[in-house]
């Protein structure tokens, strides 16, 4: 027998009238702005204080006449989400990688992690705590039924820690391969950078200067923006010198998930399309590098060890992921 829920999921009438009150305060404050000018920019002001205002009577409007339906069936979530205009993304059982609990303790809520992203459900947009309860209870066992069974994930557990370290050489790998490149090659990109970052700041000033608008002056603005763009070419400088950094990997049974600092990527297995191991020397080791092919891009993972390289092979097998030879690391 099919079972469905479905709960009220709504911004809090205090969310929403705070962020009512925060677009008007944009809005007023741009008519404002607009007393001083003229032309082509006043009407422009004039604009976008109009839009802030209409946000501000959109959010309340929405938590009136368009309410949130989180609706839970057996195979899968309709999470309504996105401003303004809302959207339901379906979320199946089977392709959430990992939940796991957070927020403050009057306002609990649990993440919900996939392939394709992932989706906070949080109490403070139910009708109450125990319909927010309800939900958890519901998502939790249909996603503990629907996911690998429990010797697998017994099993994954037991063969791969929890979490794996990326070997520490793999940074200076990458840096040691950017370094290793001509120096007038790496100078003639950054320039191209800059001349493009600065193209793109100086436009705005020219078009009002063509328009014979009220504008800084040459010099004033010139300095400013060659300011910015040297700023984001040493961005653009470090990153190309320092590309990777060591992070860490997690095995679930239903896919991966690397955390790079504060950042958490996940990938379900069933988004690869492809994978490869190929070992390059230095320092005098060898370092197994994993690639896993994706539509896009390659998701590339340095492994610590043989062990664990052949604990990733045996998996990636399991799952029925085709070995690709051709496969070549996206860096070379």
């Amino acid at each position: 027998m099919n079972s469905t829920l479905r709960f009220d999921y709504n911004l809090p009438w205090r969310g929403a009238v705070i962020g009512a009150i925060f677009y008007v305060g944009l809005s007023f404050l741009i008519a404002r702005l607009a007393k001083g000018v003229e032309g082509v920019v006043f009407f422009g002001l004039i604009a976008l204080s109009a839009m802030f205002a209409l946000l501000s009577l959109f959010m309340i409007a929405r938590r009136l006449v368009f309410p949130r339906v989180l609706e839970m069936n057996d195979d899968a979530i309709l999470y309504p989400h996105g401003f303004p205009k809302t959207r339901i993304t379906r979320i199946p059982y089977a392709d959430i990688i990992w939940m796991r609990g957070g927020g403050m303790v009057n306002h609990p809520s649990f993440c919900i992690t996939t392939g394709r992203g992932s989706f906070e459900v949080g109490a403070a947009r139910f009708t109450d705590i125990e319909s927010y309860h309800a939900a958890k209870d519901f998502i939790y066992s249909k996603a503990s039924a629907k996911m690998a069974d429990k010797d697998e994930q017994a099993k994954i557990r037991a063969t791969f820690p929890d979490p794996i370290q990326e070997s520490g050489a793999w940074p200076r790998y990458r840096t040691h391969l950017a370094l290793s490149k001509p120096l007038p090659l790496r100078l003639a990109k950054a320039l191209w950078f800059f001349v493009r970052c600065l193209g793109i700041i100086f436009l705005p000033w020219l078009l009002l200067r063509l328009f014979h608008m009220p504008t800084a002056s040459i010099a004033e603005f010139l300095g400013l923006s060659v300011s910015v763009t040297i700023f984001f070419t040493l961005l653009h400088w470090l990153n190309a010198t320092y590309p990777a950094r060591e992070t860490k990997i997690t095995v679930h049974s239903n896919g991966i998930t690397q955390l790079s600092g504060k950042q958490t990527f996940s990938w379900n297995y069933r988004d690869f399309s492809g994978w490869a191991v190929v070992e390059r020397q230095f320092e005098g080791r060898i370092l197994h590098i994993l690639m896993l092919k994706r539509p896009t891009y390659v998701v590339t993972f340095a492994l610590p060890d043989t062990s664990t390289r052949d604990q990733f092979i045996q998996l990636l097998r399991d799952k029925q992921i085709p070995q690709l030879s051709d496969l070549k690391p996206p860096w070379e």
